[in-house]
Order: C-alpha cells, then structure tokens, then sequence
C-alpha cells in the first residue's frame, strides 16, 4: 500500500504539481488545476496516518530480566500501558511479552517504585527497579534548605502535588483536608472569594507560610497546578523561624523545570455546585400553621390562645384567591457553575531550566441575580539557570489578580432577610414587579440580593512576587556554596462600594396609588486604596561535606526584611446616578485613611540564623540551630530575641543487629525528639508607645468627641491609654517525641508524635485586679499561659496485587489547650471562683458551661411524674434539663461544663488511591469529633421576631388535631424534633447545643486514561478524563445543617457546597 501510494503520488501528483511550478500558463488555468493541491495534502494526510499505523501494527516480542541492587526479581508485573496485555517476570527475572512499536512496558511490584519504558526497535529490554525504601533517601525542602527524609529529626509532614490535587476546591488550603496529620482545616463557607476556612497546625493557630522562601500571605490563592510539595514544621524545627514560628510554619515548593524537551500540560474543569444543607423557608399552610401554634401555645398565660388564621384563610391561598410569596425560589439558586482552566510549559537545557503557568479560575454564587462572582488569574514563571560551573542564577515571578463582585449588603444578611420574610408578605406592592413592596424590617430580600437595586462591592487584589537569587559553589572549598536572595512583592487592594438609593412602597387600592419610602440614601459611592509593599534580603553560607560515615551540613544566615501599609479612601453622595466618583458633589464628601495596625504600619526586621546537623551513616541524627530575631515592634531594649532548638534521632533499624534479627523486615525504625523555643509577635503592634487617637471615635449612638470654637465643630483626641515599655513576645516552648516506622518495603508504615506546647507571657489587661481609679485605659501585658498537648498518627499501606495497585493514608490530630496562668480577681467564695468563666487557671479553655439535658416530655404522665419542679406552661414535646445537684429545680446552681466550644479537638482522615489499567480511583475521607455548635435566632427559633420559619421546625411535636388543647392532657401528640412551635431551648444547654461530629466523603474522583496508541495517533503524551466529588456524603449527628456551618454571623453564613467536577488533563 506504501508502495503504491508514493509510486502514485510520484507519477501523478508530483508531476502535476513540479508542472505548475514550472509551467507559468498553467498558473492562469483554475479549471482544471487549481485543486490539486488540496489533493496533495488529502493524500499526504492519508500516507502519514497509512504509515503511523503501519508503526503502529509493527509487532516485536520483546524479552528480559527485572532485577534490583540485590539480583533478579520475580513476580515483577510487566503491562503494556493502556491494554489489558501483561504477565509476570518468573523466578529468574526474565519475562518475555508481544507489543507495538511506540508502546510503553509498565514494570510495577510492591516495595519498589514503577518504570515506564518506550519501545522502541529494541527487542532486549533489561530494567533495574528501584526500591520505595530509598525514598528515605528523597530530599524534602525544610527550614532554609533541603535534606534527605531519613535523617530528619523533627515532626515534618510532606505531601506532593499529586496528594494534593485530587480533592476539587479553588481553596488550596481545602484540597488538604484529611491528608495531613495534625493539621486542622475547617471549611466555614464556600462563599466565591471569601476564603473563610480555618486552617491551623495542632490546633495551636495559624502558622507562618512560606512560599519559594519567603514569607508571604496568598497560601489560599494558589493555584494548586503550581505547587510541587507542602512541607509542615510541627515541631520545634519551626524555631529557624523565630519570632513567627510557634503556631508552626508552612513550606510550600512552586514547580520547577526540568532538562528535556518542553511539556506542556492542560488541566481544565467544570464543575456544579450545590449548597450542601441549605435551610428553606416553610411554604405559606406550614406558616399559617405553625403560626397559629405558637397563638395556641400562648406561652405567658399558660391556657390556649386564639388562632391568628381561620380555614378561611387557608382555603383563600388553596383556591389561589390568594398568592404566597417565594422568598427563597425568588432570591436563591440551588446550583451554580464553576471552571478552573490551568495550562503550563517546562523543559530544559543542560544549564537551563523552566516552568511557566498560567491559571484561569471562575466561581459562581447562589443568588439568582447573579451578582456573586469571583474570578481569578494565576501567572508563574520559574527559572533557573547555571551561569558558569559554580554559579547558579534563579529566578521566581509570580502573578496573582483576582476580583470579586458581590452586593451591598454581605451575604449573611441577604440570607438572614430572604428566611426572615413570611409567605404572606407581598415581595412586589401589588404584584406589580416595578413597586418592591415595604415588608416589615425594610428587609426586602429581593432588593438586598440584587445590585441593580441596592448597589454593589467589587473588591479586587493584585500580588505582584518576584524573588532572584544568585549561588556561588566554592570551587576551594568543597561542599560550601554563598548565596544571596532578594525578593520584592508588591500587593494592592483596589474596593469600590456603590451605596443605591432605592424606595419599598405600600399599595392603595382605594386610591390606586403606591406609596414610597426611600431606602439607603444618599446614594454614595466610595472607593478604597491599600498597598502593601514588602522586601527582603538573605545572606547566606551553606555547607554539606562527608567524610566516611560522617555527614555534616551547616548553615549561617543573616536576614532583613521591610514591611509596609498604607491606604487612603474617598467617599462622595452622589448628584447624579452615574457609580463613579465624579458624578459625586462636595458636599459631606469624605477622603480618610484606616488607621488600624493592619493597614497603616512600617516594621522592619533583622534576623541572625544558624543551623548544624550531623550523622552517622545515617544511623545517629542531631540537629542544632537557632534564631535571633529584631523587631521594630518594640522598644530599643527589647527588641531581639533568640530562639534556640535542638533535636536527635536514632535510626535502631540500620545497627547489625537488628538487620540480623527477626525484625529485619522492619526495614526503618526511628526515634526522634525536639525541643525549642519558639516566638509569636502577631498580636503586638506597638503597646511600647503611648498617643491619641485623632479623630476621637466617639460612640455608636452619639457625634464624635469634639467642641465648638466659633461656630465649627473641631473633632477631639483621645488618649490611647498607658504604654508599656516591657511588653514582649510570646514564648513558646514545645517538646516532641515521635517514632517512624516502616516495613515490608513500603507495605505499611506510621508515624506517630506526642507534643506538649508551654506558652507564657500571652496579652492581657489588669482591669479587674487592679484598682479603676487610674483614670486611664490599662496597657496589655505578658500576664497569662497555656499548655496544649496532643498526639498525630499517620500510617500508610500500599500493595499490587497483579494489575491492581492501591494505597491507604490514614492520618489523625487530637490537642487539648489548657490554662496555666489567668491573671484575674477573684471572686467572693470558692463555688463563685469554681463558676467564674474569667478565673479559668488550670482549666481546658474551650469548656462550655450550661444545663444539661435529659430529653422531651414524651406525654402528660411524664410532665405530671416529673422530679423537678415544672411550671404550669409545659406542654408535651417540652425539653427536660437536668438537675445537676439534685435540689429539684432548674436555676443556676445546676450550672456546669456540657460540652466543648470552638473549633474540633479531633481531626482524622483517610486516603484512598487505586489503578487497575487505564483507571485510576481517589477518594479522601475526613471526620472530626469533640465539637459543638450552638445557632441563634432563626436556626433556634421559628418565627422569630415575628418574621418566618424554617423548614427544619417541622419535624416538632404537635397535637395530631392542630385545633387541639394543647394544655389538654387528653390531647393526641405527634412527637418530632423539636418541641411544640413556642418553646425554645434555653441557650446554653445540651437541649441548644448540638454534637456535630461527623464523617463525610470529602472528594472522590474516577478516571481513565486513554490507551497509549490512540494519545500517540492525536500528536499528544497523555490524556486523562475523570469526575470527581466534593463533599458528597456527610453523616453527623447535627440535623438540617453542616457540621461546618458555623454559629458566626448568628448562623446566616454562606453555606458550604457540594461540587460534581467533570475535568481533562492533557500533555502536549
């Protein structure tokens, strides 16, 4: 076929097309010529894919031998990649399989990494596999440099961008969820661009992040594609960090290039949220029902009430005499779209390197009006390049615009007013869509949730990083390298707040006329500036040298950084309805800056470095460093600070005997320890000086503090109080013991690590032990402590079983805090002090204090057999408190701790990874106990302050008859949730509190690859299609809402989402 296509293409084609190249009066004859050279390339196309398959169909028997470091290998599974065809190395090593040309052998066995080999015209193909126990030997980045994961002597977690990337989330903090022990993430709201996720280590704070080695603040903002590992410093190896280091540091490595040809890689995605746990309101008969129990209940008097709502009335909206009012379907959306597109480049020379990126993100929101977008740009370029034998030249660029547009008012409280509103409250006066109807409250929801209406935010951050470096490799003196860093970023923060004045109206009928009443005015729009500028130096000498058995590395650096703030906003009301400010007049026209420490500020540090670690043929580890840092934070005398830790571990599986002992397939056993004192000045902002704060702020309710002089009104100052010269950081002293273990090659494996964290001198004030007759505000001082301790586990398993390859990650945290010093008064007896929520010494500080409960009254017999004394109101379906000290009532002497508050104590998650073939399975399962919750308002109450009801108040004890008595102890009841419509727990009880534990399928992901033969047919390396889910499946004892729905807020937060995510991978 070859053949004769080239001896036809020859002939025929080729001639007539040298003929028109040569024959210039052929040129002028379209008719007959002038499709040849389609033809040309029809037929060139069809040769090219003739002869690609001909490659393609070219079969060869290729043969073998699989060995390691210690001789051949059996049971080694060879595939040819993308087919079902394989088989197994025999007791030799040898194996012998059929495959095309083009093809690639996949050679896989437990213990041992995976080779991927290109079949080329080769027939012989011998293979050395690599054991998973040489990734002790993996380099893993660490405080100011890199070292090999074996000899690491503190609590260090690493997780790699492959771990990373198969949970779906625009928040990379989110995609780390239940993937790494001992750090805690909450997610409190999928809200587009508010990042409101909690993200700690051990549950001590936020740690510091550092991004390509410096310091930066955007960690929820990159783009996933980017990153190559995150590094976690638990421990004391933190202190390198100094001043910033005792809630942990963050180490995340971006993406380098490698020496090769250039890959590029496409990632795209689509993805449909869904809010997961959405309260709706209750529909217009559930209202009028409900509301006519709570008139029945008639709580104060203890007798029946009236109803508010006759048959009448429900045969009015029944027959559609009436209409109800949608609040929810009018202002909500239950899905929303979302995309994430991310294409980069890499490649290298043999002294070049680079990576470049660019990300596109795009993020939706649940309101109808579709006034709640986020949208993001990433852009990174990475590169490195070798400028003689000994000097290395770096340099890191990175890019980040993203922009947010949401309305006036804040989500919560366009929630807050879309459940508030009842059915029976017209959205529109009239049902005329150009009137909005004044409802109670003035809270239109309708108006809130629309920007056309009522205004907008667009709120924008551009974060400009650049970071060069330049290594020089001392060609005298082995295993010493100088380096010098720069890095300059730049961030600004550019708001623009457009105020609308709108009207609510009332109808007439009698007149036909609709009454206005002007909401929000004046219309203003107002505009923001913030900028943060930030630059730093690093000096530094760096050494690593063997000598036999000894291996020894140090380090010396100095570091100094400048950081700055400053902002300015002006505000204008508007003459014309034009959103810019120079439609605005002069008049109380406003131009201020922010004043607060995180926006106005210039503090410089300098920072002395030192670190020294040994080994011994990697058998005996230690580590030494420490950091002294200088602060502008604080006064000349107390400006520096050292921060020594030391650690040492021993690797007991590298000594002969143990390697001659029955324990040999343990094939890494390892005890470390840590100790170190860490710092924390993140709550200091310059108590050390005294001043005013101009203007006087005055009151909420009441004009700024000033006086009139001459008829004008100057503002005031206020003294900002005592200043105290000898406030300093925080100290932090924390102890780690841990144990790595591993065998079988990598079958199973843990770690585990028991820490204690001491801290002293955390800020507070004297105001309560110290006599009020001062006459100025007192100044914070290093007063109080704490102690947190807790434990993390990791273990691992992995396995082949033929074709099929999995892997198990299971990690868990757990921290209590406790207070060990409380500077406060004491109260007047020892059961008051034992009460006293202020005098908390030697008491876990997340205690919360109420009554406890004991259930429902199921019936009358329950209320009439009651212990404790009930009063006359109760009704069944009522919540039992419990009688803590057994005197018979309910008051505050039954007072006592019932749960826990805040954040959970317990953490856990599970890892799931597996391939059979093309196919390739992740899920993440996360879980977290020790927490409760506690809802106010409208999750707590139906028909709160006169507004609507949730549907979850339902689910409520109710007479089956709901014209019944329900003081009448022959009344039928239907038990539910809830008690009967009127009751409401007591806040501060189990009967409020909820246990929201839980255990939820964080994300799962399915995906196939396609068949080598067909990616190499479409010119392309790979391609790889997958669905994934995120937040799927959630069981928890919490009814109605999300166990990470928090209580800020009042409960009215963004909810969290479900996301069903359809992607591609591509590499070109």
């Amino acid at each position: 076929m070859k053949s004769f296509l080239l001896n036809r293409l020859s002939k025929k084609e080729l001639n007539q097309s040298s003929l028109l190249s040569h024959n210039s009066e052929l040129h002028h004859r379209p008719s007959r010529y002038k499709l040849q050279p389609f033809k040309l390339l029809v037929c060139s196309i069809f040769l090219m894919c003739c002869i690609g398959s001909a490659a393609f169909a070219q079969t060869v028997k290729i043969t073998g031998t699989v060995k390691d470091d210690t001789g051949s290998l059996p049971g080694v599974g060879v595939t040819v990649k993308g087919t079902k065809n394989a088989t197994t190395t025999a007791a030799d090593g040898k194996f012998a399989i059929t495959a095309n040309v083009g093809e690639t052998l996949v050679f896989t066995m437990i213990g041992y990494k995976t080779n991927e080999v290109i079949i080329t015209n080769q027939t012989q193909i011998d293979v050395t596999l690599t054991s998973t126990a040489s990734d002790l030997n993996e380099v893993v980045v660490v405080g100011y440099g890199s070292q090999k994961k074996s000899t690491l002597t503190g609590a260090v977690s690493v997780i790699t961008s492959k771990e990373i990337v198969t949970t779906k989330n625009e928040n990379v903090q989110n995609m780390l969820t239940g993937k790494i022990a001992g750090v805690r993430v909450v997610q409190n709201s999928s809200e587009p661009g508010s990042f409101n996720t909690t993200f700690d280590v051990r549950g001590l704070g936020s740690p510091l992040v550092v991004i390509d080695g410096v310091v930066r603040n955007n960690f929820s903002r990159l783009s996933a594609e980017d990153i190559e590992s995150i590094t976690v410093l638990k421990d004391a190896s933190a202190a390198i960090y100094g001043v910033r280091s005792a809630n942990g540091v963050v180490l995340i490595t971006t993406k380098k290039g490698a020496k090769g040809s250039v890959q590029l890689n496409y990632n795209g995605s689509y993805s449909v949220q869904r809010p997961s746990y959405m309260p709706k309101s209750v529909d217009i008969f559930q209202y009028m029902t409900l509301a006519n129990e709570i008139q029945m209940h008639n709580i104060g008097a203890g007798v029946k009430g009236t109803t508010r709502f006759t048959a009448a009335d429900f045969e009015a909206y029944r027959s559609g005499a009436k209409v109800a009012s949608d609040w929810n379907g009018t202002v909500l959306r239950y899905s929303a779209p979302q995309q994430q597109h991310d294409i980069s480049a890499s490649g290298g020379s043999e002294n070049t390197n680079y990576f470049a990126s660019l990300g596109i993100q795009d993020q939706d929101g649940f309101f109808k009006s579709d006034d709640l977008k986020y949208k993001r740009y990433n852009l990174r370029t990475n590169l490195t390049s070798k400028l003689s034998k000994n000097l290395t030249f770096d340099v890191n660029l990175n890019g980040i615009i993203d922009q947010k547009n949401q309305l006036l008012e804040d989500t919560y409280w366009v929630i807050r007013s879309t459940w508030y509103q009842a059915p029976t409250e017209p959205i529109f006066a009239n049902g005329n869509r150009e009137y909005l109807a004044n409802v109670p409250s003035s809270l239109n929801a309708y108006a809130h949730a629309n920007a056309d209406v009522s205004g907008y935010k667009i709120l924008q951050n551009k974060w400009f990083q650049s970071t060069t470096s330049l290594t020089y490799d001392l060609p005298f003196i082995k295993g010493l390298s100088l380096k010098g860093l720069f890095s300059y970023d730049y961030q600004v923060a550019t708001n623009k707040i457009y105020n609308k004045t709108y009207n609510l109206y009332t109808y007439t009928a009698a007149t036909n006329t609709y009454n206005p009443f002007l909401q929000k005015s004046p219309s203003t729009i107002r505009r923001e500036f913030y900028e943060y500028p930030t630059s730093l130096f690093q000096g530094s000498a760096n050494y690593n040298k063997s000598f036999g058995s000894h291996n020894v590395s140090g380090l010396v650096l100095y570091e100094t950084s400048t950081l700055k703030g400053d902002n300015f906003q002006a505000q204008r009301e508007l003459s014309i309805p034009v959103d810019q400010l120079l439609a605005g007049n002069s008049l109380n026209q406003i131009g201020s800056m922010s004043t607060n420490q995180l926006n106005l500020f210039e503090n410089k540090t300098a920072s002395y470095v030192g670190k020294f670690t040994y080994d011994y043929a990697g058998k005996y580890l230690a580590e030494f460093g420490f950091r002294t840092d200088g602060s502008s934070k604080f006064t000349a005398n107390k400006q520096y600070g050292f921060f020594p830790y030391g650690s040492v571990g021993y690797r007991i599986s590298e000594e002969k005997f143990w390697k001659d002992s029955p324990l040999k397939f343990i094939n890494t056993f390892k005890f470390r320890g840590s100790y170190g004192k860490l710092g924390d000045d993140g709550s200091l902002t310059y108590q050390f000086l005294t001043g005013y704060t101009y203007p006087s702020t005055g009151t909420p309710t009441a004009t700024p503090a000033g006086s009139v002089f001459d008829g004008n009104f100057i503002n005031g100052a206020t003294s900002r109080g005592l200043a105290n010269p000898f406030i300093s950081w925080i100290e932090a002293k924390t102890l780690d013991i841990g144990v790595d273990a591993e065998a079988w090659n990598g079958l199973i494996g843990f770690s585990l690590d028991y820490f204690v964290r001491n801290r002293s001198g955390l800020l507070a004030t004297q105001a309560t032990t110290l006599p009020d007759v001062v006459g100025a505000n007192f100044p914070q001082e290093n007063l109080n402590g704490d102690r947190s301790r807790g434990i993390d586990l990791e273990i691992n398993h992995r396995n082949q079983l033929g074709k099929f390859f999995y892997s198990v990650k299971g990690t868990m945290g757990i921290t209590r805090t406790m207070n060990t010093t409380r500077v406060a008064a004491r109260a007047g007896n020892s059961y008051l002090n034992w009460n006293n929520s202020t005098f908390t010494q030697n008491r876990w500080n997340n205690l919360y204090w109420g009554y406890g409960a004991t259930g429902q009254f199921e019936d009358w017999n329950a209320i009439r057999n009651s212990s404790i004394y009930v009063p006359r109101n109760t009704v069944v379906g009522d919540y039992r408190y419990e009688d803590w000290n057994g005197d018979g009532n309910i008051n505050i002497l039954d007072n006592h701790p019932i749960s826990t508050s805040g954040l959970p104590t317990l953490t856990y998650g599970l890892t799931l990874a597996a391939s059979y073939g093309a196919w390739d399975f992740n899920t993440t399962i996360s879980g977290a106990g020790n927490v409760y919750v506690s809802y106010f308002e409208q999750l707590n109450t139906p028909l709160w302050a006169g507004g609507n009801a949730l549907e979850q108040f339902l689910d409520r004890y109710h007479p089956a008859d709901p014209t019944a008595d329900p003081y009448d102890p022959n009344t039928q009841w239907i038990p539910g949730y809830y008690a009967y419509t009127g009751t409401v727990p007591f806040t501060n009880t189990l009967a409020n509190a909820q246990n929201a534990k839980y255990f939820r399928i964080k994300t799962i992901e399915l995906g196939y690859s396609l068949p080598q033969k067909v990616y190499n047919r479409l010119g392309i390396k790979g391609l790889r299609v997958y669905a994934n889910g995120f937040n799927v499946l959630t069981i928890t004892d919490l009814k109605f809402l999300d166990p990470e729905h928090p209580s800020s807020d009042f409960g009215y937060v963004y909810p969290l989402d479900k996301k069903f995510t359809f992607g591609v991978n591509i590499k070109l």
